[in-house]
């Protein structure tokens, strides 16, 4: 027996002696793995695969290959599984895949069964030994246990449970993905909207908030880095929203007078900077915001309606903790690698320009015209290779019409 297995064989036996109770049996779910099984033998899973893993808001999660479309997912969630039943089908649904990352999602039926926030952290330890030891290459990420309604009384042991886990993360180089603050309201409690009926499992609005979290979380601790090694202003102008204010590398040059601050993260969809709003806007208490975001929203598939939705929450957010700042839109920018959406990308504009027109502290900044040639295409030299993003010529347009609303 080698080390790994040693080490997987002594956490599983020192875990369960640690239990004050027994754990309940995992056969019961063996209808389900053989349902994987059968699965796999209709249709060979894919390779290099993202899997999911985990109790029932895995499971339920069917909107999962729609939300990560760019690799090849994996859902094998159990429904009312605990994190030791998920050890004890270790082998068949998870590491005979070889999938290059595991997101593994459960604990909270541990807590709710009666067991403590140790004897949990103690599961997710083997979970983390017995895949190391079969797949050292594999990358793991722990979505921190959620809070719901249904369950607030446990959501001290949910809690602790997360910050034993959080604190073996950071030591055993785990991603630890924390959800459970994002899913709550500025009382501090869920938001009931994030949970359907049983007030238990997420909504498609609790699914956006995991998805934003799996997909951003490491570029909002980096901007936490760079507050750590320097400083930001006090009372700044924040930039934040997609790849187009990320690519601005000019921005502190281009407004030399001005106290700037670009928090945009690639890729991003307006409602990541909602999500997000505490970390890379409120915190800064700027006197202004300036944001560029909904391309990406429409590209993925949402309506101009909802831009327009996820923009009106991400400006209450922001008013609620800071009701003097002001918020400022830059409308959708025209470019040749999207232009079959250009009808909803300016629907989308509209919308939000006839919102900003209801308070006085919101702005709408139209770059659209600006971009266009005389044949009223965008024109076509302030473009990189790509068609999509921006070049020297085309960020010299937007500091000119951008300008005049920073002061």
């Amino acid at each position: 027996m080698n080390y790994r297995h040693f080490a997987v064989l002594f956490l599983l036996l020192t875990s369960s002696w640690a239990y004050a109770n027994k754990p309940a049996d995992p056969t019961r779910f063996e209808k389900a793995i053989q349902a994987f099984e059968a699965e796999d033998a209709a249709k060979a899973p894919p390779k290099d695969v993202t899997l999911f893993v985990g109790a029932s808001n895995i499971r339920r999660w069917q909107s999962l290959p729609e939300r990560f479309k760019k690799t090849p997912v994996l859902n094998r969630g159990f429904g009312g599984s605990q994190i030791s039943d998920v050890v004890h089908f270790a082998d068949r649904c998870i590491i005979k895949y070889k999938p290059k990352q595991i997101y593994l999602n459960a604990g909270g039926n541990d807590l709710h069964a009666g067991w403590a926030p140790e004897e949990v952290l103690a599961s997710f330890e083997a979970f983390v030994a017995k895949v190391r030891a079969a797949l050292p290459k594999t990358a793991i990420s722990f979505i921190s246990i959620p809070a719901s309604p249904a369950r607030w009384d446990e959501a001290e042991q949910v809690k602790q449970a997360n910050a034993l886990i959080a604190s073996f993360c950071a030591k055993q180089g785990v991603e630890f993905i924390d959800v459970f603050s994002l899913l709550l309201g500025a009382d501090g409690k869920p938001r009931p909207e994030l949970y359907v009926e049983d007030k238990l499992h997420f909504s498609e609005a609790g699914y956006d908030v995991v998805t934003s979290a799996i997909r951003w979380q490491k570029d909002i601790l980096a901007f936490g880095k760079k507050d750590a090694e320097k400083a930001p202003p006090e009372h700044p102008i924040v930039f934040t929203g997609s790849s187009s204010i990320v690519k601005w590398k000019s921005l502190a040059e281009d407004f030399p007078e001005l106290p700037v601050v670009n928090r945009g993260f690639g890729g991003s969809e307006l409602f990541d900077s909602f999500n997000y709003a505490h970390l890379t806007v409120i915190k800064y208490q700027p006197r202004l915001v300036v944001m560029y975001a909904g391309s990406n929203d429409i590209n993925a598939g949402k309506t101009p309606q909802r831009v327009l939705e996820d923009f009106k929450a991400f400006v209450a957010k922001v008013h609620a903790a800071l009701p003097e700042c002001r918020i400022s839109y830059i409308s959708n920018a025209p470019n040749p690698k999207r232009w079959s959406m250009v009808g909803q990308m300016k629907e989308a504009s509209r919308l939000i320009e006839e919102f900003t027109k209801t308070d006085k502290r919101l702005q709408f900044i139209n770059v659209y015209p600006h971009m266009l040639g005389p044949d009223g295409m965008p024109k076509p030299d302030i473009f990189v290779a790509d068609q999509l993003h921006m070049n020297a010529n085309g960020y010299a347009i937007w500091k000119e019409v951008v300008g005049p609303y920073l002061k």
